[in-house]
């Protein structure tokens, strides 16, 4: 079994499947479902891939189902029933202020009960381009980004900044990090993941992938996103147990960090919407 640590160090393989146009799915993991799973009770996963938001709109919903109303947005845990989400502008899509990389970040921590690390500089939050700092094409010095990258919920992006890897873990929501816990499942959205493109379909040819771990740092679930090639594409990736039995995710999005050009030799890839199951207190301290 490996952990979280030699999982990150290690190409793990993968199947993968290529999207043309729209990618749109949701099944029980199975040898043609991208991903590897490591307990007896496979997760239901969901996936898809086109080019507007309107392509993965049904999967994002089926997700939210699976996961179960309500929507429990600030209140304090611990909850029985429910699920959270994070679309980095508060709900208000006025919203296009740049903030700057920090590490860890700690904004939805006490309300969402959910953190987030990167081995790089820090984590931000902005539109593609504009508003008063400038976005994305600003943040990263490129302005060819502001017409690269599409928010699915307008209008700010999330991403590490001198990194491609963003760790995810969770805590009971109104404890302030103190009451570590697990979720039963978790997704993401992405825009402009454009490899694999169709070419080929090795797993070394996928850019952005998943990794699921349980409370011991041990990887129970892998798997790559689904690609459709294109600027401001935008992709789905989530996957719900039947149990709360993950601890924390780590992301891996596009193949570099960050700064260059997204062309046929790098693949830079923005988050959108997090969601994922009603943090639940851990067995030993129920």
């Amino acid at each position: 079994m490996q952990t979280k640590q030699s999982v990150i160090n290690t190409n793990i393989r993968a199947t993968v499947i290529a999207a043309f146009g729209v990618l749109s799915m949701v099944f029980v993991v199975s040898e043609t479902a991208q991903a590897q799973a490591r307990n007896d009770v496979p997760p239901a996963v969901f996936q898809a891939a086109g080019a507007t938001a309107a392509s993965i709109q049904s999967t994002v919903d089926a997700f939210r189902a699976r996961l179960g109303d309500p929507n429990n947005l600030n209140n304090p845990g611990p909850l029985k029933r429910g699920r959270r989400e994070i679309n980095w502008d508060g709900g208000n899509p006025n919203v296009v202020d740049t903030t700057a990389p920090v590490n860890p970040f700690l904004v939805f921590l006490n309300t969402r009960g959910s953190q987030f690390k990167t081995p790089g500089l820090g984590l931000s939050q902005a539109p593609p381009s504009g508003g008063p700092q400038g976005g994305l094409a600003v943040l990263f010095g490129n302005p060819t980004y502001g017409q690269t990258f599409r928010a699915f919920s307008l209008s700010r992006l999330f991403t590490p900044v001198g990194s491609n890897i963003t760790e995810v873990s969770f805590d009971i929501p109104g404890t302030n990090g103190t009451v570590p816990a697990t979720v039963k499942g978790f997704g993401a959205v992405f825009t402009d993941v454009d490899q694999p493109d169709g070419v080929g379909t090795g797993a070394n040819r996928a850019s952005t992938r998943i990794q699921y771990f349980d409370r011991e740092d041990k990887l129970i679930f892998t798997s790559f996103v689904p690609a459709s090639p294109g600027d401001g594409s935008l992709s789905f990736f989530g996957i719900v147990f039947d149990d709360a039995r993950i601890a924390s995710v780590v992301i891996k999005a596009g193949d570099v960090a960050p700064g260059r050009n997204d062309d046929r030799h790098h693949d830079i890839v923005m988050m959108d919407d997090f969601i994922y199951g009603e943090p639940q207190l851990l067995p030993s301290v129920r």
